[in-house]
């Protein structure tokens, strides 16, 4: 099982790329997709939001327009809609997760989350990809396809991370300022290092290296952080206490390799080597 995290910013083509991966046989939890359950006729998250924001609600369905009016033109507002929403969007990820790993060992969950970081959840999945796009180019896409006016679409895209943000926690990026061709030839590559990252794992396989770069460590560096294992980077790798239990280690996708353990992705390679102690 390999857990893998798609975000990137409204309108930025995340669906696209989602899309692409699922026909390759990865299996795709949408966040924005439990979101609009929850908050459908009879969804979990109604009578919370008809409490808190009275007359956004009328007879158990949500003016998902007035809704909007309110929260994204006040940060306060939107972090108490995001309070009723959020853990319920996670609860029905962690359903959609267990019956996936349930029903194949080697499944590749992709968890397709616009606020995935803004959550907090950045060192969560075990390989995190960030779709990029120039704010106008949203701002555009947004006006065209949503029907948003201008100012509606600048609104929406504040309440989010920028690109710049959100790099330093990506393992892979997808630059969708292009052609769709170009979008679809970066998905494309990422597809075949994903699988071949997945399948080194399992099989504990080491690959040619082909990224180095110290970055990779320090995003390894926080995956463990996120288990409770301080490490500190060392060049392009890192050093972890003596006492890391195996168990994280294959967590976080690494792979014994003599007296050290190496994360065999390809693109981003790192070996890690236990502290030593007197």
């Amino acid at each position: 099982m390999l857990y893998v995290g798609l975000t990137g910013g409204i309108a930025s083509g995340k669906s696209v790329v989602s899309a692409h991966m699922a026909e390759h046989g990865m299996t795709i939890m949408d966040a924005d997709e439990i979101s609009r359950a929850v908050t459908a006729p009879g969804g979990a998250a109604v009578p919370a939001i008809a409490d808190r924001f009275p007359g956004t609600v009328t007879d158990g369905v949500v003016d998902r327009e007035a809704l909007a009016a309110i929260v994204f033109n006040d940060a306060e507002k939107l972090g108490e809609l995001n309070a009723i929403v959020h853990p319920l969007v996670q609860s029905g990820m962690q359903g959609m997760f267990h019956q996936a790993v349930a029903e194949d060992s080697r499944a590749i969950l992709v968890e397709d989350s616009p606020l995935l970081i803004e959550t907090g959840r950045a060192y969560v999945p075990q390989f995190l990809i960030v779709v990029t796009t120039p704010d106008e180019t949203r701002v555009h896409r947004l006006v065209e396809h949503r029907g948003m006016t201008v100012g509606d679409a600048r609104a929406r895209i504040s309440t989010q991370f920028t690109d710049e943000q959100r790099l330093p926690f990506a393992d892979a990026v997808i630059d969708n300022s292009g052609s769709i061709d170009a979008l679809h030839e970066q998905i494309d590559a990422l597809i075949a290092r994903i699988v071949e990252f997945e399948n080194n794992v399992v099989n504990e396989t080491l690959p040619k290296a082909r990224g180095r770069h110290i970055m990779h460590a320090e995003r390894l560096a926080g995956k463990l952080a996120h288990c409770g294992v301080t490490a500190r980077v060392k060049g392009m790798d890192i050093i972890v206490p003596a006492d890391t239990p195996e168990t994280v280690l294959r967590h976080v996708c690494c792979i014994p390799h003599g007296n050290r353990w190496v994360r065999p992705d390809a693109g981003a390679y790192v070996e890690v080597s236990f502290e030593e102690t007197l």
